[in-house]
């Protein structure tokens, strides 16, 4: 019918064609100040993830908000803002678990885990602790969200400022 979605979506994947359009220029910024003019905004910590595209075999990069989690590594969730299909980066962390990230201008490679069952149920309430409205995303996706646990290969991580 007419104006109905199309199965499967909701009205928050139509920012999808706006996230792509930005995500170079956040990235850039996050690369070169440390933080983007939304992570300032939302008073968000944020990374940039690098990654491979598991099509394309060409290097993707998404800025993502983080938490740090009590080992030192790094927790980023695949809510996409309620979207309901999940962010390509989530494909390809999927598809190869070996991927680098900009933490305050610094670059690290990082080994990525998928936090499944009860260790993911975990986490998911800690960060709600942080981020309240990390629910709504799921609940717009009418998906499970997924977590990811990154651990740095080679030091620590810088220290938060």
């Amino acid at each position: 019918m007419a104006g109905e979605a199309k199965a499967g979506r909701n009205r928050y994947d139509r920012l999808r064609p706006v996230r792509r359009f930005a995500r170079p220029f956040e990235a850039a910024q996050v690369r070169r100040f440390g933080r983007s003019l939304l992570s300032v905004a939302f008073r968000t910590p944020v990374l940039v993830l690098h990654t491979t595209g598991r099509k394309s075999g060409s290097p993707r990069s998404t800025t993502l908000a983080f938490t740090r989690a009590d080992d030192g590594s790094l927790v980023v969730v695949g809510g996409a803002g309620g979207q309901a299909r999940p962010p390509d980066w989530v494909a390809n962390l999927r598809e190869s678990p070996v991927a680098a990230v900009t933490v305050r201008r610094a670059r690290l490679e990082v080994h990525v885990v998928e936090l499944m069952g009860a260790e993911r149920e975990a986490v998911w309430r800690y960060l709600r602790e942080g981020w309240p409205r990390i629910d709504t995303y799921e609940r717009r996706a009418g998906r499970t969200v997924p977590v990811f646990r990154l651990i740095p290969v080679h030091g620590p991580l810088p220290a938060a400022t």
